[in-house]
């Protein structure tokens, strides 16, 4: 647990959004762990073992992702030939199988042979080494912390960082204490700036609107306001009214499309990313729409086309609107499958940024850090709690886009985007962050100055001098200047080199060292 503690912290900030990756943070993860364990080695030393295993882990992300690109040609060969059962064989079986080779054999090698070398490296490293290491296992989460910034950062919003700082450094607060102070603010300042937009929108001249008369699925009347001088987008052409359909989806296959769809990655490629999984998510629904086999296999077939959405949280929205657009094209709507297409690949841009900013980019990572931060405290309820929320929270607010697309279509998605609600949500969350990845940069960049001079009889201590004015001036000044290296888009692998070597240097020259 401590281990895998020290790892996360350097990883907080690496998002892994439209298919590239940073670096292989699972592998670096359980490798490290794993290597930490065997060896005996102190946890703070995970990281050192972590860190080259996450660069090897690309390798193995680009092998995987480059095979999976041969089931898909397989899996549109599969619709051709009218061979459904295929596409679903294909989206799990291979991919499981090259899962297997490139990261299931190695890490079952590591485990079973790797106690033995990683022992005897440990003893080979001299003791003075070792307490370099540990300096650069303290210096890595300015890392993460500094890449989270880059994400979060704004003008506007910076100042929480250092406020969360230092509510750490002089009042002591855990990031508990910290998280919950931060999102008592975050609220106040969402209420106030809705209630500063309602009243505004109330002050305004009211704009000439022409209203719209739609049917929506529950077969009532539903008035959509358009701007008269403004774009109408495609509104109006939602004019699906589900009275007489004879081909319906029930509650029933929506939550199993639902189900299928958590696996749209299993098959996750550089030629199509989530296309396989995403057909095979469709299977289910296009078998309850259409009864001819022919038929089935060529309304999938218009899914096999390039598609890269986050997907667990935000994204399903999109699924729930094509369902939507199904149903009616199979009830001899005036829906074509370049409509079903153009809907899926204009929102998946918006729907991924929306999604990786806030799971990714802010709602992982404050959990995180109170996770992490419990765990080194030695309390296993940080990683159990962090795992039980983060996955409730995502999958139910997945699963009520899911059913919300569905239920309503794509215009109710349109004014989600154009109404301002996800700004302010992201900023709120942004606050909580900046706060708590503030208290994270006091507490986990874990060094300080062992400098001391003699002057006559007198002796002076660096850190007690940098102490009287302000604590903790050491791990802030090494995460800002990391800040400041990622916002110049200086590469995270020479960021990493060019700590263990200045961490080492620093070290032996002893002018660094842990933090008690």
């Amino acid at each position: 647990m401590l281990a895998g503690a020290n790892i996360q912290l350097v990883y907080l900030g690496w998002i892994n959004a439209g298919g590239v990756m940073p670096s292989n943070t699972m592998v670096a993860g359980i490798y490290g762990a794993a290597l930490t364990i065997l060896s005996g080695a102190n946890p703070k030393l995970a990281v050192t073992f972590a860190i080259p295993f996450s660069l090897l882990g690309l390798l193995m992300v680009q092998i995987y992702q480059t095979v999976n690109s041969f089931w898909v040609h397989r899996a549109d060969k599969a619709l051709d030939d009218g061979n459904i059962k295929a596409v679903r064989w294909l989206n799990y079986v291979p991919s499981f199988v090259v899962s297997l080779i490139v990261y299931g054999i190695p890490a079952f090698c590591l485990v079973m042979f790797g106690k033995g070398w990683a022992t005897a490296l440990i003893n080979a490293i001299p003791e003075n080494l070792t307490t370099a290491l540990e300096v650069v296992g303290g210096l890595m989460p300015a890392l993460g912390i500094a890449m989270l910034l880059n994400y979060l950062g704004k003008r506007s919003l910076n100042a929480f960082f250092i406020i969360g700082f230092f509510l750490a450094v002089y009042l002591k607060l855990d990031i508990m204490a910290i998280a919950i102070f931060s999102a008592a603010i975050a609220f106040l300042i969402f209420v106030s700036q809705t209630q500063g937009q309602k009243n505004a929108s109330q002050t305004q001249p009211t704009k000439k609107v022409r209203r719209l008369t739609l049917k929506n699925r529950t077969g009532e009347n539903e008035e959509v306001k358009v701007a008269s001088q403004g774009d109408t987008d495609d509104i109006a052409s939602e004019t699906i009214s589900a009275d007489n359909y004879k081909r319906k989806l029930t509650h029933k296959d929506l939550v199993k499309t639902w189900l299928w769809e958590q696996s749209d990655e299993a098959a996750y490629n550089y030629e199509r990313m989530q296309a396989l999984g995403l057909t095979n998510m469709m299977i289910h629904p296009i078998k309850k729409l259409y009864s001819d086999p022919d038929t089935q296999a060529n309304e999938l077939k218009k899914y096999m086309v390039f598609f890269n959405t986050e997907p667990h949280m935000v994204g399903p929205i999109i699924h729930g609107v094509a369902l939507s657009m199904e149903e009616a094209r199979a009830n001899g709507q005036n829906v074509s499958a370049d409509d079903i297409n153009g809907v899926r690949t204009g929102l998946m841009g918006p729907a991924a940024g929306i999604g990786d900013t806030v799971q990714q980019g802010i709602f992982f990572p404050i959990l995180a850090s109170v996770g992490a931060s419990m765990a080194l405290a030695g309390n296993y309820l940080g990683p159990v709690l962090f795992t039980v929320i983060f996955e409730l929270v995502i999958y139910a607010i997945g699963y009520f886009l899911f059913m919300y697309g569905y239920k309503k279509g794509k215009s109710s998605v349109i004014q989600i985007l154009k109404n301002g609600v996800i700004d302010k949500v992201t900023n709120a969350f942004s606050i909580v962050g900046l706060m708590v990845v503030g208290a994270m940069a006091a507490t986990r960049v874990a060094v300080r100055t062992p400098l001391v001079w003699e002057i006559g009889k007198s002796t002076m201590k660096l850190q007690s001098i940098l102490n009287t004015l302000a604590p903790g001036l050491i791990p802030l000044g090494v995460t800002l200047l990391i800040w400041r290296l990622v916002a110049k888009k200086v590469n995270p692998t020479w960021i990493i080199i060019g700590i263990f070597i200045c961490g080492i240097a620093l070290s032996y020259l002893g002018v660094l060292g842990v933090a008690k």
